[in-house]
């Protein structure tokens, strides 16, 4: 890519410098936190086109406002050449003020002025003005534990459609599978995501024995018609191009 950009770093950035570089779409909570835990720091993420304006992107927001824990960019360029850019403030109730006041200023310099945003890894995008922030953005660790709680049951719900079974995950990641006429059976929740990227969590060769091979078999008559294999001490479970993984030592 040509790069036609001049830095501003020397004199700042006025009012459109960074126009067409900026995505008016951006993210919430997609990504880890390096200041704390995620319960309690909101994470934004913006993408830029090319290095030099996610570099000035990055000072302007460092400098220009006091609530921000961090602005920090990418390593690199992402598949598609561009950068990201992500902005961590603590999860207050203040934080619908902060996320105005912010993106006003962004607005001035990339000539952005109807921003959307996704929360976490939601295909959907969402008008940002104060109702949404406050139905859609968690603005307490309270707040986000139930939210994230939430996003983890509808996810593993819909992973369990082949069966009668009814799925329920706590906050301790307890995961209770309830069948009728057939009782409860309780696992520990791991993870869950697309299957190669899951199955690359658990090395090692699966777990042939006998005592595994029956536990594979109840798991299977219980749950449904699911691919499950034992590898060490998890159960990895398939339903086309996702997996689950769960652990279960008493039987």
């Amino acid at each position: 890519m040509t790069n036609n950009y001049k830095r501003k770093l020397t004199e700042g950035l006025r009012s459109g410098d960074l126009s067409d570089y900026v995505s008016d779409l951006f993210t919430v909570d997609q990504y880890r936190s390096k200041m704390g835990e995620d319960k309690d720091v909101l994470v934004l993420g913006f993408r830029v086109k090319e290095k030099y304006p996610a570099i000035d992107l990055v000072e302007f927001i460092e400098k220009g406002y006091d609530f921000i824990l961090d602005a920090d960019m990418s390593a690199g360029e992402e598949h598609d050449g561009q950068y990201q850019v992500f902005v961590e403030i603590e999860r207050t109730p203040s934080l619908t003020e902060q996320l105005k006041e912010l993106l006003s200023g962004l607005s001035q310099v990339t000539d952005n002025y109807d921003w959307r945003f996704r929360y976490q890894k939601s295909p959907t995008s969402i008008e940002f003005n104060e109702d949404t922030v406050k139905k859609h953005i968690p603005m307490t660790t309270e707040e986000y534990e139930d939210k994230v709680l939430k996003i983890k049951n509808q996810d593993i719900q819909e992973f369990f459609n082949q069966g009668a079974v009814n799925v329920n995950v706590e906050t301790d990641n307890t995961l209770t599978f309830s069948k009728p006429f057939a009782g409860d059976v309780k696992a520990k929740f791991i993870s869950i995501g697309d299957y190669n990227a899951v199955k690359e969590t658990l090395p090692g060769a699966l777990d042939l024995s006998e005592s595994s091979q029956s536990q594979v078999v109840f798991l299977n008559k219980f749950l449904g018609n699911y691919d499950i294999n034992k590898i060490g001490n998890k159960f990895l479970i398939k339903n086309k191009d996702k997996a689950i993984v769960i652990e279960k030592n008493r039987w």
